[in-house]
């Protein structure tokens, strides 16, 4: 119980951004089963998109859909699918573009199976053409999307929460592509819609977790409490509960369209919407946890300013002297002290401001240690540097001169 308070509350502490290895390697197995499903295994297209003959006929008392399945492939027709649809309970029968010598055969085989005569019997004739439109319209609808919705998150909140997002999608979209194609569940529009539904949850939950990031790390680098991975995991944790519910409350119902309508009341109409709604759904979750905010920790530790702040944060816990930090780095080459001495100091300035909620006798300390090397001014009101440029100028000079 105490585990369930602490979720609720958003008072977790789990490491997902430590671990986020073990994510990427995981995920990256998945895609590249679910690419290698789709290069050889190919999708079971259906007849509005692959083109074919489709017959309609009555449901019979004592008459199962392999009865009928079985009857017309005895007569030398290949049959793509068979599934029960509508409410007066018809036999949806789908197969290749089929002659006339052919198409015969098929109605004969229908008529003697489900025990009906050829009046009651629709035939209707699909294009693969139509399925090409279709395709292409939805492939165009995405890359609008994806470019607006990608637009909208830099202007939003900035450029690599952007890209995280999209990457997280892409990768939605890649793996319930794949999953389709591994399961064998035939493509038709529905999945279409549903391919296209997800999308919007996905970036839904990536969204509400950047929201909090951006709250965590508003003036970050003015202080030295946390580091840009501890406020994004802390974001994460503090929205676990929220993603939680959304997915549950999502993917329930979903759930009883798959497993109970497709499932046990053999509505076969709606195993293609209710697969690609499901995967997606949970996918969407897991990527905005244990994808996008970990890409977005590895995008922003790209910034010397953030590794940095990062150095600053592991001196000041374990009690050393910031310069003599960043002394001690510069002895050992660290990569993020390889610039002109000058501009180092630029880039430390930016983020050199003491904590305010460090102990009063730390800030005495620094106050007079800057006092004695003429860099600061005994002021301590939290670092600051009274005065203008011209105060700080001959300092920096100074210690450029000292590391040259």
């Amino acid at each position: 119980m105490g585990v369930l308070r602490r979720l609720y509350r958003g008072e977790t502490n789990y490491n997902f951004i430590g671990h986020r290895k073990w994510w990427y390697i995981a995920s990256a197995v998945l895609i590249l089963v679910c690419v290698g499903s789709m290069v050889f295994r190919g999708f079971h297209w259906g007849v509005e998109f692959a083109g074919g003959t489709q017959f309609i006929a009555p449901v019979q008392p004592g008459v199962s859909v392999e009865d009928v399945r079985a009857k017309i492939e005895d007569a030398g027709v290949t049959v793509t699918s068979v599934q029960t649809v509508g409410q007066n309970a018809n036999f949806l029968i789908r197969t290749p573009n089929l002659d006339e010598e052919q198409r015969e055969a098929a109605v004969n085989a229908i008529i003697d199976a489900a025990n009906v005569t050829e009046s009651q019997i629709a035939i209707s004739d699909v294009s693969s053409s139509w399925g090409r439109a279709v395709s292409e319209r939805a492939l165009l609808g995405l890359a609008v999307f994806l470019v607006l919705v990608a637009a909208y998150l830099w202007i939003r909140f900035e450029r690599a929460m952007a890209i995280a997002a999209i990457g997280a999608l892409i990768h939605d979209l890649v793996l319930t592509a794949g999953i389709y194609s591994l399961i064998g569940f035939e493509v038709s529009p529905a999945t279409v819609i549903g391919l296209l539904t997800i999308l919007g949850f996905s970036l839904y939950d990536t969204v509400v977790v950047f929201d909090k990031v951006q709250e965590n790390t508003r003036g970050l680098l003015g202080s030295t409490r946390y580091t840009y991975p501890e406020a994004a995991n802390l974001a994460v944790n503090q929205t676990l509960m929220r993603s939680i519910n959304t997915s549950l409350i999502a993917l329930l119902p979903v759930a009883g369209l798959l497993f109970v309508g497709a499932g046990l009341l053999g509505v076969g109409t709606l195993k293609d919407l209710a697969l690609v709604l499901f995967v997606g759904l949970a996918t969407g979750a897991y990527s905005s946890m244990f994808l996008a905010t970990p890409w977005l920790v590895d995008i922003k530790m790209l910034d010397t300013r953030y590794k940095l702040h990062a150095q600053r944060v592991a001196a000041r816990r374990a009690g050393i002297d910031p310069r003599e930090a960043r002394k001690a780095a510069a002895k050992k080459g660290a990569p993020s002290l390889k610039k002109p001495a000058r501009e180092v100091d630029e880039d430390l300035d930016e983020v050199d401001e003491v904590d305010d909620e460090a102990p009063p006798a730390k800030k005495a300390t620094k106050a007079m240690a800057g006092s004695g090397s003429g860099a600061r001014s005994g002021s301590g009101g939290g670092g600051s540097r009274p005065g203008g440029g011209a105060s700080r100028q001959t300092p920096r000079k100074r210690q450029s001169g000292k590391r040259r």
